[in-house]
């Protein structure tokens, strides 16, 4: 059941607003309701709006969503999507956060293989080249791959 503030918050997701983006994404992630009572929790949406506020350059929504890949199933795929988040949330934050981020980057690089860590790294420089250029839609990381892959 959606609550009134779940339902500000996803009109405010809906917009682009990449704050409320990663707060509906931790909802959706914490199985908690914004009373701190529990509900189903939802992966596939907790990715789908952390993954909208990553894009836009969030630094906090990029490290959680790297923390989802890398804890989530399908390890070896969603370790290379986890390091590049990581990778990209080292550049974008300071201080405690910027260590955690490469903390978390060392980690997942850890169980990478060479060819695996140059993706990783190949997809933080193409999400760096298309949030100069403009903000991303919401979507999922195969939407944006294949749109890369298109142009």
């Amino acid at each position: 059941m959606e609550t009134s503030t779940m339902r500000h918050l996803r009109l405010a997701a809906e917009s682009g607003e990449a704050a409320a983006q990663f707060n509906l994404g931790v909802l959706y992630d914490s199985r908690l309701d914004d009373n701190g009572y529990a509900i189903e929790g939802n992966r596939v949406e907790a990715i789908k709006w952390l993954l909208a506020a990553a894009e836009q350059g969030l630094p906090r929504a990029q490290s959680r969503l790297a923390e989802l890949y890398a804890d989530g199933p399908n390890a070896s795929g969603n370790y290379v999507n986890a390091c590049a988040w990581f990778l990209l949330a080292t550049t974008s934050s300071r201080g405690i956060h910027r260590h955690q981020a490469r903390s978390g980057y060392e980690r997942m690089a850890s169980y990478l293989t060479p060819a695996q860590l140059s993706k990783a790294k190949r997809l933080a420089g193409l999400q760096r080249a298309v949030k100069r250029r403009k903000t991303a839609p919401v979507g999922t990381t195969e939407d944006f791959l294949a749109k890369r892959q298109q142009s």
